[in-house]
């Protein structure tokens, strides 16, 4: 089964202001004439890999298989085996506690990265959407996403981990 990874407002904002902004420096850098724009040369080399990871590692959707649970991205999709997975649940911002982030991209294509949780502790983040959180644990790791249909992923994930347990 499949589930969409749409962007939140908050994303899509940032995202779009992010690459405006980077728009704007390059036409900057190509119409000055003085050969002076040392600062855009610096931004721009800093905002565009920006964007070029975001997007590589943002989700594009989520999927559930038999055998594990997948987060496709453009590079470098995660595979998830299910018999892996210890406990999975719906939750909300609230539940997290206070985050902060330790190695990420927080709000352009998503928020993408390894965040550390009062609540949950150090967790891979793969989101899209601040709503619809899903936690997945294992005995190594965890992992939040936000699928389309969170109660509905959660529900056929622990069918197929039920299943399998028998």
């Amino acid at each position: 089964m499949r589930y969409d990874a749409p962007l939140d407002a908050n994303s899509k904002i940032i995202t779009n202001l992010v690459i405006i902004l980077a728009l704007v420096f390059f036409c900057r850098q190509i119409t000055d004439i003085s050969h002076d724009a040392v600062s855009t040369t610096m931004l721009l080399f800093i905002l565009v890999p920006v964007i070029v990871v975001a997007w590589c590692l943002s989700p594009r959707y989520y999927a559930i298989t038999a055998t594990a649970i997948l987060i496709k991205r453009p590079l470098f999709s995660i595979s998830i085996e299910m018999t892996n997975v210890v406990r999975l649940r719906s939750i909300t911002e609230e539940d997290l506690g206070s985050s902060s982030r330790l190695l990420n991209i927080g709000g352009v294509f998503g928020y993408l990265g390894t965040y550390r949780s009062s609540e949950i502790g150090k967790y891979q983040r793969w989101c899209t959407s601040r709503e619809n959180l899903v936690l997945i644990e294992s005995d190594k790791q965890k992992w939040l996403i936000s699928p389309s249909e969170a109660d509905d992923f959660v529900k056929n994930v622990n069918k197929i981990i039920n299943v399998a347990a028998i």
